[in-house]
């Protein structure tokens, strides 16, 4: 009989498992987050895009300028010059998620791609054709609920436009 029950106990284990793990993993809850971004983002919301940011909220530009907040206001500030100096009222793609980890059940790291489909025209008249961006978001889980610590934003060469020698190998499994 105890046999029976220990083999039982056993096979519920990956159950309860998944279960576990889907509990840890607040994965709608982060997807909630980025829409949230995207709505204040594409909205050119600089009150509400830092509020959902971190007061030590970090920023790697898509330039590699580091930039470290000085605080809630400091952050709302900060979104609010890009919006009016350099997107000039023009907003900007929102993001799709293409992965989502969890490092804990109180972090995760979020990659997102936008398509500059239309390029950028720059204040001198010169225009960047069009690009892909990767932004990487560090997540934290507060008492209301995720906010962005690290934001990290990288251009990204689409597929049909990478030169000579900017094709990253295809990498197998398999031995040589």
């Amino acid at each position: 009989m105890f046999r029976k029950l220990a083999f039982a106990a056993l096979l519920c284990l990956p159950a309860l498992t998944v279960k576990a793990q889907a509990a840890i993993n607040d994965e709608v809850g982060v997807r909630q987050f980025i829409d949230r971004w995207n709505a204040a983002y594409t909205g050119l919301n600089a009150k509400d895009l830092a509020a959902l940011e971190t007061a030590d909220y970090e920023m790697i530009d898509r330039f590699g300028h580091w930039i470290k907040s000085e605080g809630p206001q400091f952050n709302e500030n900060l979104w609010r010059v890009a919006f009016t100096e350099i997107y000039k009222g023009k907003p900007g793609p929102a993001r799709e998620i293409e992965s989502i980890r969890f490092l804990s059940r109180n972090i995760a790291i979020v990659q997102a791609r936008a398509n500059h489909a239309d390029g950028v025209t720059l204040d001198d008249g010169s225009k960047i054709p069009p690009f892909w961006e990767i932004n990487t978001y560090t997540l934290v889980k507060t008492d209301v609920g995720w906010r962005v610590l690290l934001l990290n934003i990288h251009n990204q060469i689409g597929p049909e436009l990478e030169g000579q020698g900017q094709k990253v190998p295809t990498i197998t499994n398999q031995p040589k």
